[in-house]
């Protein structure tokens, strides 16, 4: 007999003697009493239901309740496996090593039940897959504001160029705006270190800290080559989803999608209300950088675009189940052409989002191979305030392609480097107030052009006026 089961069996009498015992009070020394359950009362009198004593309405309530928690267990694996004879041998034996470390280790200070479980734990789930992570409270609401594109900063995005610690974008709601920090600014020095020798790691773990404290950012400005010293305010900042909303030409629109949060298609579905209004006949959905996010919003994001009951992905659970999501009708549908900017950093919800369109001929993907993360993770949240975020399942796009480790192949492939990338970001923000020659002179290099755009704009060019959506792939085909 499994070990488990014994176990079961020997628990079940002790449980419903307790319930015996304890469901139903008594009469106590403090002169307490609870009557039998079901009662009803007529005057003063207190009665159980008509043949039947308050024994077998202890029995009877016993069963029932032992009914609802074997329910319980049968339905849900994570209780199961309270059943299994190697998890209780697991806890045991990591319980015997966690106390002989906690009362023998030579540096008491270094050790405490609370650490050595984090450290466990951490390894534990790590060791799975690279996705899956424990998170202790403080990891755990990180990771919740970074999955809203909300954090506690001062509002700079940085990156590394040339060797050195840069600038590459400073959002409007953070302090480091109001300071007159500038992107394109090196950073130098943190609350009085010089950071110059330091990684962005470490750069990026000195900036951060929790809100309404101070940190004291030097930078070097390369327009002067001169030093500046700012000290700016850590706050709580969220981040739009969707941005850089513009006309790239007279008929074709553009928009940026950071990540896919709650609420990115609803914010998708008003810029391109806001661009059919300036005149666009054919858009560009920029994913490059995209890391991802909630599957659900990119499926809502792709049913604009698709037509009601195509498939939009396929999810494999561990035990072979499979669940397909399909577009549903939306008032907010988008017939015009579309192409679709993707790279190596466009990952999980991008590589959704983006191979529904390519396989359904919805739209042309131009770039790079996107990341590979065909996966899903599921995130849990303790009591305690810690969390678990786990790989639950897989999924396949309509092609039935599997993308893990090998990413989303684009139709037209157009390469670009690291540092490429960001060039374009540092000229984006400086060419609205310098010459061409000016930029040159400070940041050491001349204007270039972002080619992977140039390309979309181009295909989109051809697109606009096609009749009919299978002409797509042949425009796609033509410009590569």
């Amino acid at each position: 007999m499994d070990g488990g089961l014994l176990r079961m069996l020997l628990i079940i009498p002790f449980i419903i003697f307790t319930l015996n015992r304890w469901i139903i009070p008594v009469r106590t020394n403090l002169y307490f009493h609870l009557p039998p359950f079901p009662i009803f009362t007529t005057g003063g009198s207190v009665n159980t239901v008509p043949g039947m004593n308050k024994y077998t309405l202890r029995w009877v309530i016993s069963v029932a309740i032992l009914t609802v928690l074997a329910s319980q267990f049968a339905t849900r694996a994570d209780w199961r496996a309270m059943f299994s004879m190697d998890y209780w041998q697991s806890l045991s034996r990591y319980g015997m090593v966690m106390r002989i470390v906690e009362s023998e280790f030579v540096d008491a200070d270094e050790v405490d039940f609370q650490g050595l479980t984090d450290v466990a734990l951490r390894a534990a789930v790590r060791s799975l897959d690279p996705y899956s992570a424990y998170m202790s409270p403080d990891d755990y609401e990180e990771f919740s504001m970074a999955a809203n594109q909300e954090y506690v900063g001062v509002g700079i995005e940085v990156g590394q160029f040339s060797g050195r610690i840069i600038i590459s974008q400073v959002f409007e709601q953070g302090s480091a705006r109001a300071g007159g920090i500038l992107s394109g600014d090196f950073i130098i020095g943190v609350d009085g270190a010089d950071t110059r020798e330091e990684s962005l790691g470490e750069v990026i773990g000195r900036i951060r800290g929790e809100p309404g404290s101070m940190v004291s950012v030097v930078v070097e400005r390369p327009i002067t080559a001169e030093e500046y010293s700012f000290d700016l305010e850590r706050r709580a900042i969220a981040l739009d989803s969707v941005v850089d909303v513009e006309m790239a030409t007279e008929t074709v629109g553009y928009m940026r999608v950071r990540q896919f949060i709650d609420e990115t298609d609803l914010e998708m579905i008003s810029a391109i209300h806001r661009l059919k209004a300036e005149g666009m006949q054919g858009l560009i959905i920029d994913l490059r950088g995209n890391p991802g996010g909630r599957l659900n919003i990119a499926v809502r994001m792709a049913e604009v675009f698709l037509e009601a009951g195509q498939p939009v992905l396929t999810v494999q659970s561990r035990r072979g189940v499979q669940e397909v999501f399909y577009a549903e009708a939306t008032l907010d549908a988008n017939h015009q052409p579309l192409v679709v900017l993707i790279d190596g950093d466009s990952a999980s919800a991008s590589e959704i989002f983006s191979g529904a369109l390519r396989d359904h001929a919805r739209a042309v993907l131009v770039g790079e191979k996107s990341y590979g993360k065909g996966s899903v993770q599921s995130v849990y949240s303790f009591p305690d305030g810690d969390g678990l975020k786990l790989t639950s399942a897989r999924y396949l796009l309509p092609s039935g392609e599997a993308i893990n480790g090998t990413g989303v192949y684009p139709n037209v492939t157009v390469e670009r480097s690291a540092e490429e990338a960001m060039m374009l970001m540092l000229q984006k923000h400086h060419l609205r107030k310098m010459s061409d020659a000016s930029f040159a002179k400070a940041f050491g290099f001349a204007p270039v052009e972002d080619s992977q755009r140039l390309v979309a704009e181009q295909i989109l060019d051809g697109l606009i006026g096609a009749t009919e959506l299978g002409s797509v792939l042949d425009v796609a085909a033509e410009g590569q």
